[in-house]
């Protein structure tokens, strides 16, 4: 039993995240203020793609945690696996983005079918990490902190983004919020 939960987690998660990124996409757009700002991308740039995979992953791989504790339902390396296939979603996709958008610039096509095949395998992995190793609640915690030291990285970089290609938003010529050329 254990072993088809955590399928259902990961085809859940991989369905959810993936379109929870369209909606997610729009929040800072139609609610601007501080807490969407921070939990959401604030214009096009490299990074806040990133931050939009990281905080797509995070809250609705969060809501599926706590639909499985209200239900009674165990669930090994939960965040280990989150943490570990988050940082795996995200260096997959922006060393194999990167190049491709260098090249052919932006193309959603592109984009989001890439990111539909990195979500699957970097969700396959958490899968793994569920059924294959044994559950460590020490590692578990420790990414619980890595989770919410990285929330709070991204949150700083969005309003004090570096001056570099990764922060610039092409489309309004911009770094971060309202940090202009």
């Amino acid at each position: 039993m254990k072993e088809k939960n955590n399928k259902l987690i990961v085809i859940v998660n991989t369905i959810a995240i993936f379109f929870a990124m369209f909606l997610f996409s729009f929040m800072y757009e139609w609610f601007p203020n501080f807490l969407t700002a921070a939990i959401f991308p604030v214009n096009e740039s490299l990074f806040e793609h990133l931050k939009l995979m990281f905080s797509s992953t995070m809250i609705v791989s969060l809501i599926v945690f706590f639909i499985f504790k209200l239900k009674h339902i165990k669930i090994n390396n939960y965040f280990l696996g989150l943490f570990l296939s988050t940082l795996l979603q995200i260096v997959l996709y922006f060393i194999v983005y990167i190049p491709l958008y260098n090249h052919f610039g932006e193309n959603l096509v592109i984009a989001m079918g890439l990111y539909l095949i990195v979500l699957i395998i970097s969700e396959y992995s958490f899968y793994l990490i569920m059924t294959k190793i044994k559950n460590n609640d020490l590692y578990n915690a420790i990414s619980t902190i890595l989770l919410s030291i990285s929330f709070f990285v991204l949150v700083y970089l969005t309003f004090n983004p570096r001056i570099n290609d990764f922060f610039f938003d092409p489309i309004e010529e911009k770094y971060g919020i309202n940090i202009y050329t």
